[in-house]
C-alpha cells in the first residue's frame, strides 16, 4: 500500500496546525471578552448602586427614595434590571421590576465585588451590594442596598461575539490554508521537477538528471548522476570483459575443433564425435552466457530506449546477406517515431535472433509490426512458414532446443531472446501468425513521437500484390 504523498501530508499538517492555532486564538479571545464584559457589567452595577445610595434616605423612621432612579427598566416587571434595600433581615424597599420576587442577598459580612445568584426559570443575575448605616436621631440603622442585572444580556453579547469570532477565524483559516497550500506547492516544485527528470530518464530520453535545482535538492541530483555514471561505467566494463572472454575462448575452442578433425582423420571417429559433441555443448553454453552478460537489462541507468524502426531496418539489411534471404521479402511496418524502453544492443540481439529464426523457416516473407496500447508497444515478428506446433512452443525457448534435427543453427536463438527479455520482466509469446506461419511477439513500454503515424502504417516497401495480400494483421 502506497503511503500518502508528501504534499498531502504537509497540507494535512498545516490544516491541523492552523485549526489548533485558531482554536486557541478563538478561546483566548472569548476569555478576554468575558473578562472585559464582566468588568463592564460590574462598572455599570457600581454606577447604579451609587445612584441608589444617593437617592436613599430616612423619612423619620421610614426608609425612602428621594428621587426616581434613571433606569426605566426598574418600573417594568421582570425587565432584567432590579434594585432592593433590605433591613436586618427582610427587604424594606424594592423596584417594581422585582414584582412579587425578592433578591436573596448574601451575608452582609461577605460584601465586596459582584457575584451571581440563581433566579427562577433558570435565570442568573449579576449582583453588587453595599452595607450602609444611617443615623436616626442617635439610633443608627443598618441597611443592605443591592442592584442586579439579568445575565441573559451578557450571554446574548457573548454568543454574538463568539459568532463573529468564528466567522472571522473561518475567513482567516481559509486564507491561511490557501497560503499554506501555495507555499507547499511552490516549496515542493523542485521535487516535482526532479520527478519529471526521472520520468524523462525512465522514458529513455536522457541518461542523467539535467536542470538546475535549489541547494537543498542539488546534492541529491548530483549524487544520483554520479551513481548513474558509475553504474554505466561498470556495465561498460562488464560488457568489455564479456567480449574479451568471448575472444579468449574462441581460439581454444577452434584449436580443439581442429584436434577433433585430426582424430577423425586418424580413424578415431568415436573419440572425435565425443569431443566434437562436448565442444558444441561448451560453445552453446558460452554463447548463451555471454549474451546474458552483455545484456543491460531493466537495471540499466538512463538512455534505456531504442528507435525501433531504424534498428529493425539495420538488422534486416544484415539478415538479407544470410543464406536463403535472397528468396524472402523482409517488411518493416514499424512507424518512424516508435521508441521502446530497452537498451539498443539488447533490442538488436532480440530482433536479430527473431529475424534469423524467421529466415530459417519462412517461405516468402518476414514481417515486423507493432501496435501501441496504454503506453506499451507489442512487437511481432511474423513469417509464413510451417509454424510451430503448440506442444513444441515451450520447448523451443529452452536451452539449445530446435524445431527439427536438420534445422540450421545451434538452437540457442529463442532461448537467448527469452533470457534477454526476462531481464526486463518481459515474456516471449509464440503463436500462429495470420498467414499461417509463426508469430513471435513481446511487449515493451513505448511511445510514439509527436507527428508519427500509427503502428498500422503501410509497409515501407512496394510489394507484389500476391505477397501484399498475405501480410498479417496488427496484433
Amino acid at each position: 500500500m502506497r503511503a500518502p504523498s508528501l504534499r498531502w501530508r504537509l497540507v494535512l499538517l498545516a490544516a491541523i496546525t492552523i485549526a489548533v492555532a485558531l482554536g486557541v486564538a478563538g478561546l483566548t479571545l472569548v476569555l478576554i471578552f468575558d473578562r472585559h464584559i464582566e468588568r463592564r457589567v460590574e462598572q455599570e452595577l457600581d454606577v447604579k448602586l451609587t445612584e441608589l445610595l444617593a437617592a436613599f434616605a430616612l423619612d423619620g423612621n421610614q426608609p425612602k427614595l428621594t428621587r426616581v432612579l434613571s433606569d426605566p427598566r426598574y418600573e417594568q416587571p421582570l425587565s432584567g434590571a432590579y434594585w432592593q434595600i433590605s433591613g436586618d433581615r427582610d427587604p424594606v424597599l424594592q423596584s417594581r421590576s422585582l414584582w412579587d420576587q425578592s433578591l436573596a442577598l448574601r451575608d452582609p459580612a461577605a460584601i465586596g465585588g459582584a457575584y451571581e445568584i440563581a433566579w427562577p426559570n433558570d435565570v442568573t443575575l449579576y449582583i453588587i451590594d453595599r452595607r450602609v448605616t444611617l443615623d436616626n436621631a442617635g439610633n443608627p440603622r443598618h441597611f443592605q442596598l443591592a442592584v442586579a442585572l439579568d445575565h441573559a444580556e451578557v450571554e446574548a453579547l457573548r454568543r454574538s461575539f463568539i459568532g463573529d469570532v468564528v466567522k472571522a477565524l473561518g475567513v482567516i483559516g481559509t486564507v491561511l490554508l490557501i497560503g499554506s497550500w501555495l507555499q507547499i506547492h511552490l516549496g515542493l516544485r523542485p521535487l516535482a521537477q526532479l520527478r519529471q527528470r526521472l520520468a524523462i530518464m525512465h522514458e529513455g530520453r536522457s541518461d542523467r538528471l539535467d536542470g538546475s535545482f535549489p541547494s537543498e535538492v542539488a546534492p541529491l541530483a548530483e549524487d544520483l548522476n554520479a551513481l548513474l555514471a558509475r553504474q554505466r561505467e561498470m556495465l561498460r566494463k562488464a560488457r568489455e570483459r564479456a567480449g574479451s572472454l568471448a575472444h579468449g575462448l574462441k581460439t581454444p575452442l577452434t584449436i580443439l575443433q581442429g584436434e577433433a578433425r585430426r582424430l577423425d582423420e586418424k580413424g578415431n571417429s568415436d573419440a572425435a564425435a565425443t569431443l566434437r559433441d562436448q565442444l558444441n555443448r561448451m560453445a552453446r553454453h558460452v554463447e548463451r552466457e555471454l549474451a546474458r552478460a552483455r545484456s543491460h537489462g531493466s537495471v540499466a541507468p538512463g538512455g534505456l530506449h531504442t528507435q525501433a524502426q531504424k534498428s529493425v531496418d539495420r538488422l534486416m539489411d544484415l539478415v538479407r546477406r544470410m543464406p536463403r534471404s535472397d528468396a524472402l521479402v523482409f517488411i518493416n511496418t514499424l512507424p518512424a517515431g516508435l521508441r521502446v524502453q530497452i537498451d539498443p544492443d539488447d533490442f538488436g540481439e532480440v530482433i536479430g535472433n527473431l529475424l534469423d529464426n524467421a529466415r530459417k523457416y519462412a517461405r516468402g516473407n518476414v514481417v515486423v509490426l507493432a501496435q501501441m496500447h496504454d503506453g506499451f508497444a507489442t512487437l511481432c515478428v511474423d513469417d509464413d512458414g510451417p509454424g510451430i506446433p503448440a506442444h513444441l512452443r515451450q520447448l523451443l525457448v529452452q536451452r539449445g532446443e530446435r524445431a527439427s534435427d536438420d534445422a540450421e543453427g545451434s538452437g540457442l536463438g529463442l532461448a537467448i531472446v527469452r533470457d534477454l527479455l526476462g531481464d526486463y520482466g518481459v515474456d516471449l509469446d509464440i503463436t500462429d501468425s495470420p498467414s499461417g506461419g509463426c508469430r513471435l511477439r513481446f511487449r515493451l513500454p513505448g511511445s510514439l513521437e509527436a507527428g508519427s503515424p500509427q503502428a498500422t502504417a503501410r509497409p515501407r516497401l512496394a510489394l507484389p500484390a500476391t505477397i501484399a495480400t498475405k501480410l498479417p494483421a496488427a496484433p
